[in-house]
């Protein structure tokens, strides 16, 4: 803006503005002022009272730890024994996650991941140890004896792939025998 064009309409609307300004500057002020006497003076700025209002998860610079969780598998062990001692009529989701001082849906994701094959659903958020016990849903099951044929690919049994393989090349050395032998390639003389 030039100064040499300021005219007296545009300087009583930059005195009005300034003086709007200064008003909320002031309400500003008493607003942070009562926030501090809410929070019993222990905040006096508005900053102050951010923090003090934040949770610590969220203020700036907290990061998790490394040594955070526990050791894979541990989890399984103390679900399975609060299974087994529940019996048949299985244990809320709610439940072992108050036992275990975990998030429900911690435990409910365990259940549908690796708890499905080990655990049935008695009703919905309600689960039990299937079989006899955790010695049932512990041990791993036995492998199946291999006693099938030579395994077929695409369809066809080893006996008619190679039948198909010497009908294939017999078709083929027909076809080179019917055709005229190609000349190679000969250099011109020199002279």
């Amino acid at each position: 803006m030039d100064i040499k064009h300021i005219t007296s309409d545009s300087l009583r609307r930059l005195l009005s503005l300034t003086d709007k300004k200064a008003q909320l500057i002031k309400a500003v002020s008493d607003v942070e002022d009562q926030i501090a006497k809410a929070l019993q003076g222990a905040a006096t700025t508005t900053r102050e009272v951010v923090e003090a209002v934040t949770p610590k998860s969220v203020k700036k610079g907290k990061k998790r730890k490394k040594s955070k969780g526990a050791k894979p598998g541990g989890l399984k062990g103390r679900i399975l024994d609060l299974l087994e001692a529940a019996g048949d009529e299985g244990v809320r989701v709610r439940d072992i996650a108050k036992q275990l001082a975990s998030k429900p849906a911690n435990i409910a994701v365990w259940f549908s991941t690796t708890g499905k094959n080990l655990t049935k659903k008695v009703e919905p958020g309600r689960y039990a140890i299937q079989g006899a016990g955790k010695a049932a849903a512990t041990a791993k099951p036995k492998a199946a004896k291999k006693t099938r044929k030579a395994k077929k690919k695409s369809g066809i049994s080893p006996e008619g792939r190679a039948k198909l393989a010497a009908n294939m090349k017999a078709r083929w050395a027909a076809r080179k025998a019917a055709k005229p032998a190609k000349k190679g390639f000969k250099l011109p003389k020199k002279a």
